[in-house]
């Protein structure tokens, strides 16, 4: 905003030696800022841009809101200084993957594509950047969509709703509705993609025209699985590609595959096209990522695996033994589910982090008693784990939690387990 000549201020609870970098930023531009606590200063101008990480229970919102100061979440700033239309993509999990594979697809329309929003680049950077002829693809958190107004995206993708952020969300409808907002200000101009298979994504509000995905060949337009082969399905039913020509990582989440798929076909992307594309896919980090064999053992970082259904979804893409490592800081999740899920496919359960106790106990409690407890120090874990494995088995590193016991956030644990599984490897091979 400062670049379009508005007047910014720039207020920050966190103390000023973690902000070096934008302190030198902000003093070459001349944008006045506060560091270490908010101010009556937040309150003289006309409206409050939160970042996600602010709670509305917290202090300074409630303050704003009992001044009755206008509050916008990053997104709506970023809508209203874009120029390009915004394919927006939420759910529980997947969201990541899915808004990069749009993307990738999406470079099949000839128009330039600007990636962005919670998968690491903020959207209102990437809205001033992108011109009126090219495509925004965004991915989208519940934070995010807590203070929107006019948000709206052209095309919006609703992939699945599963328990995740109850730290955050006292309920579960509290956060299905946060969720839903996404498609309230889209119009019958608009359009929605819709996880036929969710009851969520399926029922939630849109004056927006819909298409569908689904893992069942129902007989709807849009995209879905029929035994292992894809489809599309506009005027007539076009056989895509079958499931095995995928790689890895999106083998694992096939509804992610439909959903950009079916975006796909809004886009007016040929089908040979997408079926290239898809087969293309280079992957995105931390998500089903291969790192590195040691002895025959295969290391997989899925870092990404943030809550328990992640997590299982990693695990039923792999058709080898597993020895699991899991856990993390806590949001409240339910792990029974994991639990049983690691009945028949996991070899052993690794734990650590704040959660680990939590897990050992829905484990015994589900009957699934193959796991060991470790300390809190991620080498450690590693070499656990590999004491654990024989050649041609595989270690999964996907926690079923957050990072945030440990680590800034799942990229830098993703970069972590990475870093000491490539030190493991060379510890190894000196001793030969």
């Amino acid at each position: 905003m400062h670049a379009l000549g508005k007047e910014v201020f720039v207020s920050e609870l966190a103390p000023p030696d973690l902000y070096r970098r934008e302190i030198q930023i902000f003093e070459e531009k001349g944008i006045p800022f506060e560091l270490g606590g908010h101010s009556e200063k937040v309150f003289h101008h006309d409206v409050l841009v939160a970042c996600p990480g602010i709670k509305p229970q917290s202090e300074i919102i409630q303050k704003a809101i009992n001044r009755k100061m206008e509050i916008w979440s990053e997104i709506e700033l970023a809508y209203r200084v874009a120029q390009a239309p915004i394919i927006a993509i939420t759910g529980t999990n997947g969201k990541t993957t899915t808004t990069s594979l749009v993307a990738y697809l999406a470079r099949e329309t000839g128009k330039k594509v600007y990636l962005g929003g919670n998968i690491g680049v903020p959207l209102v950077k990437v809205a001033l950047e992108a011109p009126a002829d090219s495509l925004i693809v965004a991915e989208i958190s519940a934070p995010q969509l807590e203070f929107i107004r006019s948000f709206r995206p052209h095309i919006a993708l609703l992939l699945n709703f599963s328990e995740d952020h109850l730290d955050r969300y006292i309920t579960m409808e509290r956060y299905r509705e946060v969720k839903s907002r996404i498609t309230e200000n889209q119009t019958e101009e608009d359009w929605v993609v819709r996880n036929a298979d969710d009851g969520w994504s399926k029922g939630a509000f849109s004056r927006a025209q819909s298409i569908y995905f689904s893992l069942n060949p129902e007989p709807l337009w849009g995209a879905y699985l029929k035994g292992r082969t894809i489809f599309l399905k506009d005027e007539r039913e076009i056989p895509l590609l079958e499931i095995d020509a995928l790689p890895v990582i999106l083998k694992a989440n096939p509804e992610n595959v439909l959903a950009a798929s079916a975006c796909g076909i809004l886009l007016n992307v040929p089908p040979q096209r997408i079926a290239s594309a898809l087969i293309s896919f280079p992957g995105v980090p931390h998500r089903l990522e291969e790192v590195t064999e040691i002895n025959g053992v295969l290391f997989i970082n899925d870092s990404s695996g943030t809550n328990p259904l992640s997590t299982v979804r990693a695990m039923q893409a792999i058709e080898k033994p597993i020895i699991l490592i899991a856990g993390g800081s806590e949001k409240n999740a339910d792990f029974s589910s994991l639990a049983k899920a690691c009945i028949g496919r996991v070899k052993h359960l690794v734990l650590y982090g704040a959660t680990k106790m939590r897990i050992a106990s829905a484990c015994e409690e589900n009957g699934f008693h193959l796991f060991v407890i470790e300390d809190d120090d991620l080498k450690k874990v590693i070499q656990k784990a590999r004491s654990l494995a024989e050649p041609g088995e595989v270690i999964l590193f996907s926690p079923a939690c957050a990072s945030f016991d440990m680590f800034n956030d799942f990229e830098h644990r993703g970069e972590t387990f990475r870093m000491l599984v490539w030190e493991e490897k060379e510890a190894c091979e000196g001793k030969h």
